[in-house]
C-alpha cells in the first residue's frame, strides 16, 4: 500500500494529503450546533460540519481521557491494552497510527493541553517527531493542568509554519478548555445573559458554553491556517454531564451525555453529509491511516469510515472504571482486580446500562436524553442485550492494568484538580 502510494504521489509531482487530527477535551456532541444545540456556541464548527461528513452517532469507548484518545490512536478497547484509567501507561508493543504515519515518510507532531496527556504519564507520544506538552507553570503555588486554547493555537501555528517543507505531516492538536473546572470568558457568552443572573445549576452550564464557544474560536482559526492538501478529523474524548441524571463530570457514568461525541472528517473525496451510522472511537485510527493511503496495522480492531460498506447495525460496549490510578501503596494492584464500574451495550437504537445487579434500559431515537428507562416496561428485552456484554467481556480478553509512572506532587495536585482523584 505505502509503496503504491509512493509511486502515485512521484507520477502526480505532489507530496501525500497531509493529516491532522483535532480533539477538544469533555466536549458533548450536542453542545454543537451541527449536533443540535440551539445556542451559538460553535459557529466555526458548524460551518465545517456544512463541508465535511458528519457521524451522528459516535460513541468513545470509556469516557475518560487516556483511555478514550489511546483507543483511538491504537485501534484497540483499553482493557485489551490495560489503560483503563487515567494515569496508566500505552504497552510499547502496542502499535500507534503515529508510528505507521512516521515509518511512511510523515513529519509528525503534537500539541497537548491535558496533564493525563503528558507524554510522561500516558506514553502516546511514541511515533511523534514532536509531542509539544510543556505546559507545567505554577501560580502562586498551584500546578495549571491545562493549557488554554490561545497557548495551543501559537504553539500548534509555530510548528505549522516551520515544518519540513518536504514531507507531508501528521498532526495531533488536542484543546481543554471544556474541561472542569469551566472559566467564563466574558466575550464568549452564547446564552446571551449576565452570568450573575442565573442560579448554580444553569450558572455551570453557561460557563460550560463559555468554554465552547471559546474553544470553537480557536479552533477555528486552526483550521483556517492550514494548508489545503490537508485531510481533518475532528472529534472529543469523551461528554460531561451537567447535572443531568444527578450527576455532574465524567468518568463514572455511561449515559449519552458521557459517552456521544462528535466525529467529523473534511477530506478531498469525502462527500459532504450526515450519517447515522453507528461507529465508535476505535474507528479513528484506521481512518486517519486510510487519509493517507495507509492500512492499519495488525491487530487493530476499528472500522474504515471511508469505506462505502459500512453496517448500520452494529453492537458497541462501552464501561468505564472511573478515575485516575492514585498514588498510595497497593492501590494499584486492587484496582487491576475490579470490574467495570458500569457497562452498556449500544444495538438498533436500545442501550442497556449495567450497574452491578442494577440495569437501565432505554430507546435511544424516542429518548436520546434517557429520561425514560425502560427495564420494567420490557424486562424481556434486557437478557439478549446483557448477553452481548457477556459475549464481548469474553471475546476482548481483559488484561491487567498497565505500570504507570509514580505519580509526583505536581502529577496529584493537577489530577486532583481536575477531578480524577478524590
Amino acid at each position: 500500500m505505502i509503496a503504491a502510494l509512493l509511486a502515485l504521489v512521484l507520477t502526480a509531482g505532489a507530496l501525500p494529503p497531509n493529516v491532522l487530527l483535532i480533539s477538544v477535551d469533555t466536549l458533548r456532541a450536542d453542545s454543537l450546533g451541527c449536533y443540535g444545540s440551539p445556542l451559538p456556541a460553535s459557529p466555526n464548527l458548524d460551518r465545517f460540519a456544512q463541508e465535511s461528513r458528519l457521524f451522528e452517532d459516535c460513541v468513545c469507548e470509556v469516557p475518560l481521557t487516556l483511555p478514550s484518545m489511546g483507543s483511538m490512536l491504537s485501534s484497540r478497547f483499553p482493557r485489551t491494552t490495560g489503560t483503563r484509567r487515567n494515569g496508566l501507561k500505552m504497552p510499547k508493543d502496542t502499535p500507534l497510527v503515529t508510528e505507521q504515519f512516521k515509518a511512511a515518510g510523515y513529519y509528525t507532531f503534537c500539541v497537548q493541553s491535558n496533564w493525563t496527556l503528558k507524554a510522561k504519564l500516558c506514553g502516546l507520544d511514541r511515533g511523534f517527531d514532536v509531542y509539544e506538552d510543556g505546559f507545567h507553570t505554577k501560580r502562586w503555588g498551584i500546578v495549571k493542568p491545562e493549557r488554554y486554547a490561545d497557548e495551543v493555537n501559537r504553539v500548534a501555528l509555530d510548528l505549522l509554519k516551520n515544518r519540513p517543507a518536504d514531507k507531508p505531516f501528521f498532526a495531533w492538536v488536542h484543546y481543554s478548555d471544556p474541561h472542569a473546572p469551566y472559566r467564563k470568558h466574558h466575550e464568549y457568552n452564547p446564552t446571551g445573559i449576565k452570568f450573575w443572573q442565573w442560579n448554580k445549576k444553569d450558572r455551570v452550564r453557561a460557563r460550560y458554553a463559555s468554554e465552547v464557544a471559546y474553544a470553537d474560536a480557536h479552533a477555528g482559526q486552526l483550521l483556517a491556517a492550514l494548508p489545503e492538501n490537508t485531510a481533518i478529523v475532528f472529534t472529543a474524548d469523551h461528554g460531561e454531564s451537567l447535572y443531568e441524571h444527578n450527576y455532574l463530570g465524567h468518568g463514572r457514568r455511561v449515559h449519552q451525555t458521557n459517552i456521544h461525541i462528535p466525529l467529523i472528517i473534511h477530506a478531498p473525496g469525502v462527500a459532504a453529509g450526515r450519517t447515522k451510522t453507528p461507529v465508535s472511537g476505535i474507528d479513528i485510527g484506521p481512518t486517519l491511516l486510510a487519509l493517507a493511503g495507509l492500512s492499519k496495522a495488525n491487530g487493530m480492531l476499528g472500522m474504515n469510515l471511508l469505506d462505502s460498506s459500512l453496517p448500520f447495525s452494529r453492537t458497541r460496549v462501552v464501561e468505564t472504571y472511573g478515575g485516575a490510578v492514585p498514588n498510595v501503596p497497593g492501590a494499584k494492584a486492587i484496582l487491576a482486580e475490579r470490574r467495570p464500574m458500569r457497562q452498556s451495550v449500544l444495538l438498533d437504537g436500545w442501550k442497556l446500562i449495567l450497574n452491578g445487579n442494577e440495569a437501565e434500559l432505554y430507546y435511544l431515537p424516542n429518548d436520546p436524553m434517557e429520561e425514560h428507562d425502560l427495564a420494567r416496561n420490557d424486562p424481556g428485552r434486557i437478557e439478549p442485550l446483557r448477553a452481548l456484554i457477556k459475549q464481548w467481556n469474553k471475546a476482548t480478553h481483559s488484561q491487567p492494568d498497565t505500570t504507570g509512572e509514580t505519580l509526583s506532587p505536581d502529577d496529584l495536585q493537577a489530577l486532583e484538580s481536575l477531578g480524577y482523584i478524590k
